[in-house]
């Protein structure tokens, strides 16, 4: 059985359909997707550029190559530790800024 099985008509004019297909392609939802996630008070946001995933895996890639060179010159007093703690910080501080950033809260 289906999970949404109450039906709710609303008449548009050419504009405002318009407009909210404009909007939902925008953010790559269908238009009953943007109108519930709309009624839900979720903030709806553009859709990010087909680039941004992959940002967000390099990011998280380059922080694991750090945590793995932290690991080795903590392990043997090569390099400085504080330092590379501090750029393990900042790569996280960005990973969550750009998820943040370009994910849309589920529904």
């Amino acid at each position: 059985m289906r999970k949404r099985n109450c039906r709710f008509e609303v008449r548009f004019t050419k504009d405002e359909l318009s407009d909210l297909t404009k909007k939902a392609r925008k953010a790559r939802l269908s238009n009953g997707a943007f109108i519930r996630r709309a009624v839900s008070d979720l903030e709806v946001k553009a859709a990010p550029p087909a680039d941004v995933p992959t940002l967000i895996r390099e990011v998280r890639r380059v922080g694991h190559n750090i945590d793995q060179i932290l690991k080795i010159a903590n392990s043997q007093g090569l390099v400085d530790v504080p330092q590379l703690h501090k750029a393990l910080e900042d790569n996280r501080t960005v990973e969550k800024v750009i998820v943040k950033a370009y994910t849309m809260p589920e529904a």
